[in-house]
């Protein structure tokens, strides 16, 4: 008959390889399910109410169609354009070199007296005939239609006001490595799901409200969070930071990995300066291929 000692070591050994064993056969499951094009965060969402959803190849089939209505671009624009009114990026994808941007729309951009058009090296923050172009609900309207197939009617907003206050913050689970602008950012694989849900969990358990949407690649994500009055982008930021560090240790996560940057990604803008831009929710043409959440 063994020793107690010895059996405690056998029965510990014999766990150890059932665990191991489990872990290759999970492993293994998720190779798979990558291979045939599915991720295993689509499958299980990873909600503390054990929500399971099914991946469903037509995603752009799931989003019921509706008409942008007046109301509905107005409630769009209260909701997401908590930032400068008086000026927005438009993106612009160029046909040729398949190179796209963001970029700052003014009145007098294709006048000949421009400087972009003279190509002189003067930058529009300190052009004399500066005159941005605002915010308008038909702007939004459009936004959300998706008419352009290029998708050059996405409009991107400034956050920060001139004072440093901001009333968002958004945080960017996207690629921003060298490159891969002309993928629109996308992330080279699919854990970036269970990151961005372990935050939108750290949010729900501090009853902060927070809107997740997948980014245009379909593989990326920001999750918005929105303030009840305009607050100092230094302070905006350190409570962004604050759930990043302490939050990942509240669901078990030694980091964010796929975190790319929080959006004002400034505490202070710099003299004369707009800040980052960041491209609004549910664009029309994106939405109608089923990339957004």
């Amino acid at each position: 008959m063994k020793e107690p000692t010895q059996q405690y070591s056998d029965l510990i050994n014999s766990l150890q390889s059932r665990i191991q064993a489990l872990e290759d056969e999970n492993r293994l499951l998720k190779e798979r399910l990558n291979e045939a094009g599915v991720s295993y965060a689509d499958i299980v969402s990873g909600d503390a109410e054990g929500v399971v959803e099914l991946y469903d190849l037509d995603q752009g089939a799931r989003i019921k169609k509706f008409d942008v209505t007046d109301k509905i671009a107005s409630d769009f624009f209260m909701m997401f354009c908590r930032g400068r009114k008086d000026l927005y990026d438009l993106r612009y994808t160029n046909l040729k070199t398949g190179k796209n941007g963001y970029y700052t729309q003014c009145f007098n951009r294709w006048d000949r007296v421009c400087h972009i058009q003279k190509k002189d090296g003067v930058r529009c923050k300190d052009c004399e005939l500066r005159a941005y172009k605002p915010v308008t609900l038909p702007l939004i309207k459009a936004h959300m239609n998706g008419a352009d197939p290029n998708g050059n009617d996405v409009v991107a907003i400034y956050p920060m006001l001139e004072n440093n206050l901001c009333q968002l913050l958004v945080f960017d689970f996207d690629n921003h490595a060298k490159g891969a602008e002309q993928e629109d950012y996308a992330n080279i694989d699919d854990r970036w799901k269970e990151e961005i849900n372990a935050l939108r969990r750290i949010c729900k358990n501090l009853d902060v409200d927070a809107v997740v949407e997948r980014s245009r690649s379909g593989r990326g994500a920001h999750l918005w969070i929105f303030f009840k009055e305009m607050i100092p982008a230094r302070l905006a930021r350190k409570f962004g930071f604050a759930l990043l560090e302490k939050g990942a240790e509240s669901v078990n996560l030694k980091s964010f990995k796929y975190y790319d940057r929080m959006i004002p990604t400034q505490d202070a803008l710099p003299e004369g300066g707009l800040g980052n831009v960041i491209a609004l929710p549910l664009q029309g043409m994106a939405l109608k291929s089923g990339k957004w959440n």
